[in-house]
């Protein structure tokens, strides 16, 4: 009954990392691509030029960290439901010693930390993606 939740609750999660995942392949692609112009923004030795072209590059990396937020969020929310229905079934439906509670909440935890790095490594993943293309466009 347990992993049965976990695996209803976790079909968002995953909808929401895919979403998440794609909308930050698109700012990273938008990011590298301004990217691709420091040197010809410093070859024109102008500093309210390089100035406007930071302010500019910061767009799609605030971008990024907005939805990092809303997926962490996210997450979290998803993952505290998990926890709290977990923990009820254990407590109130089957009547687990606390020992065997214990054991549940450990493992459930242990999930819950796994995925907190979820945003993080999603992120780094669609950046690698989007310079690996790039890398095989040029060759």
């Amino acid at each position: 009954m347990i992993s049965l939740t976990c695996f209803v609750i976790i079909l968002p999660l995953f909808l929401a990392n895919k979403l998440y995942a794609n909308k930050v392949s698109v700012l990273q692609k938008e990011y590298h691509d301004s990217y691709e112009d420091l040197y010809n923004v410093f070859e024109k030795r102008d500093p309210q030029y390089v100035k406007n072209y930071y302010r500019n590059l910061a767009i799609p990396q605030r971008k990024i960290a907005n939805w990092g937020a809303l997926n962490f969020a996210l997450v979290r929310t998803t993952l505290l439901g998990i926890f709290l229905v977990v923990l009820y079934i254990a407590i109130d439906l089957d009547d687990f010693s606390a020992g065997e509670i214990y054991s549940i909440v450990a493992y459930l935890w242990t999930f819950v930390a796994a995925t907190e790095y979820l945003p993080e490594l999603l992120e780094s993943w669609t950046s690698l993606k989007d310079i690996s293309q790039r890398l095989k466009s040029e060759t």
